[in-house]
């Protein structure tokens, strides 16, 4: 037994001696070819090994590598990868350099061209889609609002259809139309908000609203009359230029099949409301009481309140029961309703799901992509159905020729749409302004 276990030892420590002459150490120092200073964190890898180690604080590493490694692999973010042949060295000092290249940020300024922001002789921000479609908007302009210096976003009146108004830098006239020039993929479109009158009309939106987040892979947007070099007199006003994606992979991307799927819901509810009084009700003198709501009982046709004091005396109102024998209304407490406004809102609700079908290989690439949006607005009866079909596609034919294109179908429908500003069309014109604070909303919602 003696002699088994100091044969055992004896292999054990040739086997030791052999690990030990089959590894050898490398030590050395990372620093910066711009000042000199030590580079922590620095990965120190053998390449095609799981080998390596990281540097310390002073820019300093110790690695065990085979006799085999033939090359380390020294990395650090922003600067360039550096490789070192092992060689018969035992120390290997390295300088890391700025990967400036990797760190310049490169924008899509017009006909799909890109450059780098410090080349412009303008100002332009970008905006990314993934940006866009995190709280999914109706109109994808309102998705902008807060992302970019100096562009001004106004929405209409909150209607599921409305348009969205959009400035940059301000106001350039007092007459015509200040919205910048949009460009989707080279193609200039309208974005002139829905013809109305003086007192206001119908808003069927503009076409902004057609463009689908999920499709959009960045805006840019040029400021100044010096994007108008690019695009002509109508962008004097600026250009919101738009990138759709094409299923192109990106640099480092895997090529192939790809399908995403996206499925956002969002809900609405009325934000601010005015304050109102709830002292007086319907009327005017102080004096009312309702027969036909056209002046046949007291100030019963006058819709301000400027009527009797809301202190739950009794007075025929719209809603006191009616005696069809005797043509006469039981009169019925006169209270206030504080919350007869906020009680006509709902909460509204805008569903979108997206389907993306991409593919790339070498030479060509395409996506595929279908949108279905469906919009509850806070309004009651109000509805906004959307459906968008997009394929987009590239065929590199030669090393130095390629051709692609894209079509875009939108269908919009709507049962019903308010108008806005002061017509009877726009229930706000009544609701939160000639409107008894008697009125019992709930009541006239079950009639």
């Amino acid at each position: 037994m003696k002699k088994l276990l100091i044969s055992f030892s004896l292999i054990l420590f040739i086997c030791l001696q052999v690990a030990i002459a089959q590894t050898r150490e490398i030590t050395g120092t990372v620093t910066g070819a711009d000042d000199g200073a030590a580079i922590p964190g620095v990965s120190v890898v053998v390449r095609g090994t799981t080998i390596g180690t990281i540097t310390n604080a002073e820019g300093y590493y110790s690695l065990d590598v085979p006799e085999s490694a033939h090359i380390l692999m020294f990395t650090f973010i922003g600067m360039k990868t550096v490789e070192e042949t092992i060689g018969g060295r035992s120390v290997i000092d390295v300088v890391l350099e700025t990967d400036v290249l990797g760190l310049e940020e490169v924008v899509v300024t017009s006909l799909g061209i890109t450059r780098t922001k410090k080349a412009l002789g303008y100002s332009v921000q970008d905006v990314s889609g993934a940006e866009l479609t995190t709280a999914r908007e109706s109109n994808v302009v309102n998705s902008l609002q807060g992302k970019l210096a100096g562009v001004q976003i106004t929405n209409s009146d909150g209607g599921v259809s409305s348009g969205v108004r959009i400035l940059i830098r301000g106001m350039s006239t007092l007459s015509g139309n200040n919205q910048p020039l949009f460009v989707v993929d080279g193609v200039p479109i309208r974005n002139d908000l829905s013809s109305l009158g003086a007192y206001g009309g119908m808003d069927y939106g503009n076409a902004a609203m057609d463009l689908n987040p999920s499709d959009i892979e960045t805006i840019s947007v040029l400021k100044g009359a010096n994007a108008a070099a690019l695009y002509g007199s109508r962008a004097v006003n600026g250009v919101i230029l738009v990138t759709t994606k094409t299923g192109k992979p990106k640099l480092g991307a895997r090529k192939g099949l790809g399908i995403s799927v996206e499925s956002n819901w969002m809900w609405d509810n009325v934000l601010v409301l005015p304050d109102y009084q709830n002292k007086y009700g319907q009327g005017s003198g102080g004096l009312f009481e309702y027969v036909d709501g056209a002046y046949g009982g007291t100030q019963d046709g006058v819709d301000e309140s400027w009527g009797p004091k809301l202190d739950g005396r009794l007075l025929p109102q719209f809603d006191s029961p009616y005696n069809h024998e005797t043509g006469v209304r039981t009169p019925t407490p006169w209270i206030a309703h504080p919350d007869n406004v906020k009680d006509f809102f709902e909460t509204g609700l805008k569903r979108t799901t997206n389907l993306a079908l991409s593919g790339a290989s070498d030479k060509a690439h395409f996506r595929l992509s279908i949108s279905n949006q469906d919009v509850t607005g806070t309004m009651p009866c109000t509805d906004l159905r959307k459906n968008t079909v997009s394929i987009n596609s590239g065929l590199n034919v030669t090393d130095k020729l390629s051709v692609g294109g894209g079509i875009t179908y939108v269908s919009n429908k709507s049962d019903n749409i308010v108008e806005n500003g002061y017509t009877g069309g726009n229930p706000m014109q009544s609701i939160s302004q000639w409107f008894g604070r008697q009125v019992d909303i709930k009541y006239m919602k079950d009639h």
